[in-house]
């Protein structure tokens, strides 16, 4: 899996990346959520350059089983119109 600078794991999906930020990888002073974060940026054009996205906090384990399920929801919202 590949690693941004300061070593978290990302994946990319379409013009999308999605990164696992660490406690510990994150300065002090941005540590908002003081746990782990999914960051959800953009990419800028055709380079590397990245949009400012939001972070998911990941504290409770069913953050992400919330996220997909409305994911889901909404493509399935779409589906029906």
């Amino acid at each position: 899996m590949p690693k941004d600078k300061k070593g978290n794991q990302f994946v990319s999906v379409s013009n999308i990346r999605i990164t696992y930020v660490s406690k510990q990888s994150r300065s002090s002073v941005k540590d908002w959520s003081e746990g782990d974060v999914l960051r959800i940026q953009s990419y800028r054009g055709n380079g590397e350059a990245l949009n400012i996205g939001p972070e998911l906090d990941l504290k409770e384990p069913d953050t992400i089983l919330e996220l997909i399920e409305a994911l889901t929801r909404l493509i399935r919202g779409k589906e029906i119109e």
